[in-house]
């Protein structure tokens, strides 16, 4: 099974085009790009589909109807019968994303349009500070249902973190799972940033926590990168190996992740710290992004 990525960028929202009769799922926004993105407006869209989770009781919500996350696509399946699936990513968070993403995969649906909306700016702790008031902290890593991966088995012989802004979930993945500091570690960075010097936002921060890890890089805002980089690792696994993926970076690393799970649920396991995001954690909006991704088996 593999994926095929067609990405277009767009400084007006007006030029994106999507099918017709579209299904377009978001999440809540926090922020003016996701207040921008939940109100993208277009003619082909049939229905708009509001998306949560609740990491405590693993309950999934769709129009705030309630389900176990395990039995995501059974809410699911009669809004998209018929209908081409449009999926707001800036607003979606990355479990509702996978859950999402897993529950078209059940329902035999191959085709989708992911949409992404850049910030203009990140919000800082305070004006000038090094770091980001991006989310809050939270109890910590979480599994995610349909994705849960023994980290302390002998069979998970790697793993890869997409890494942003925030050292501090990486720290907190090394300390609430120490097994894995015996596993192929990958940390990624997103290179080439949203913007030119981004980048150091994100590697200096964990230099004094990535001694022992392999280091790559991909594109911050395309998911193919990612999706190319996460390949390269599963298939270097040797027989009968696991792999696990942090997506703690950007968005489109993320949308990678989750179509990356679904695609080899026996060999991908997914970690997450589930943190909430804050209000107004960025500022203004810039590019947005559709990726269309066909999935050929």
């Amino acid at each position: 099974m593999s994926a095929i990525f067609s990405t277009s960028s767009f400084l007006k929202c007006s030029d994106i085009e999507i099918p017709k009769n579209s299904v377009f799922f978001h999440g809540v926004a926090f922020d003016d790009r996701g207040s921008s993105a939940v109100a993208f407006e277009c003619k082909n869209i049939y229905s708009r589909v509001l998306i949560e989770y609740d990491y405590d009781r693993m309950i999934i919500k769709v129009n705030r109807v309630e389900i176990s996350a395990d039995s995501a696509s059974n809410l699911i399946a009669p809004l998209v019968v018929g209908k081409n699936v449009v999926l707001e990513s800036t607003t979606l968070g990355f479990a509702e994303l996978f859950l999402v993403i897993r529950s078209l995969f059940d329902l035999n649906i191959k085709s989708l349009l992911i949409l992404y909306v850049e910030p203009d700016k990140y919000s800082r702790t305070k004006p000038g500070a090094d770091s980001f008031a991006l989310t809050e902290t939270n109890a910590g890593y979480r599994p995610i249902p349909r994705s849960v991966v023994d980290l302390a088995g002998d069979d998970v012989e790697a793993g890869v973190f997409f890494l942003g802004f925030e050292p501090e979930r990486l720290e907190r993945a090394f300390e609430e799972y120490q097994m894995i500091s015996s596993k192929d570690i990958k940390v990624i960075f997103g290179i080439p940033a949203f913007r030119p010097g981004w980048e150091l936002n994100s590697i200096v921060p964990h230099l004094n926590g990535i001694d022992n890890c392999n280091v790559q890089y991909c594109a911050a805002n395309d998911p193919s990168s990612a999706y190319d980089a996460l390949e390269v690792t599963r298939t270097s696994l040797r027989s009968g190996s696991k792999m696990f993926v942090a997506p703690i970076g950007t968005k489109p690393c993320g949308v990678a992740a989750a179509l990356f799970a679904s695609m080899h649920p026996e060999q991908v396991g997914l970690i997450f710290d589930h943190r909430k995001k804050m209000s107004k954690r960025s500022k203004g909006v810039n590019i947005w992004h559709r990726y269309s991704i066909i999935i050929q088996d």
